[in-house]
């Protein structure tokens, strides 16, 4: 590909030149996956979400018994080897076996209801979409990365480029309006019964089929003059 995203000026259906966009900074990244949440219900969402927090939680506390008991006992203790009330500090210990017993368990089930789903979704966008379809869905897509054809996502052709020229081939605007859109549709939408890959998949759909139905206008960027001109 040249250095300019480009097609043939001859067909008025198709977009002119533009520049292609920068590399995704690690920022943009996180934000993207940020955004990307509501595609998961469920234990999905705990995992990806809550689980952090309550894996935090429990390294604090163990690193607390390692302090105080050892790390090995703090270790015995966590997984129901050891009794908290053989150690030195057993009102210390209690919380760590209690805690160790619950994350255990939980997480061992939420695993297995993950594995599950992840399976169940696969198999549901293969069938739909191709065998390749459900490998390549993750994450509110690169607006850049829709021109090509094995994206996985059904939308409007020359999408990508065309929601670019509508913000001045201004890529990193037009990528973070694109993903507040999408993210509305994620959050807007009732998940329950499908997996991660399939709700992207519908919510892309949408929001592309929306977007370029606005004959060239972008909803957030109407939105932000639409508020600037109120505060004048």
């Amino acid at each position: 590909m040249s250095a300019q995203q480009t097609v043939r000026p001859a067909d008025a259906e198709e977009p002119g030149e533009i520049d292609p966009p920068r590399r995704e900074s690690l920022a943009a990244l996180l934000r993207r996956r940020r955004r990307s949440l509501g595609r998961h219900t469920g234990i999905q969402y705990w995992l990806r979400v809550r689980g952090y927090y309550i894996l935090a939680a429990f390294a604090g506390l163990f690193t607390l018994n390692a302090l105080v008991i050892g790390g090995r006992v703090a270790y015995d203790v966590s997984v129901q080897i050891a009794s908290p009330w053989e150690t030195r500090a057993p009102w210390v210990a209690l919380p760590l076996s209690i805690s160790g017993w619950l994350v255990v368990t939980g997480f061992a089930g939420a695993v297995a209801g993950y594995v599950v789903s992840e399976v169940t979704d696969n198999r549901s966008l293969r069938r739909s979409r191709g065998r390749a379809a459900g490998r390549r869905i993750g994450a509110i897509p690169l607006l850049d990365r829709l021109q090509y054809g094995r994206h996985g996502f059904e939308i409007p052709d020359y999408f990508g480029i065309r929601f670019a020229l509508r913000h001045d081939g201004d890529w990193p605007t037009a990528q973070d309006h694109w993903e507040i859109v999408v993210e509305k549709f994620l959050n807007a939408g009732d998940g329950r019964g499908k997996g991660p890959k399939r709700v992207m998949w519908e919510a892309v759909l949408e929001a592309s089929y929306v977007l370029d139905g606005m004959s060239g206008r972008c909803p957030e960027c109407t939105g932000r003059e639409e508020g600037d001109d109120g505060t004048h």
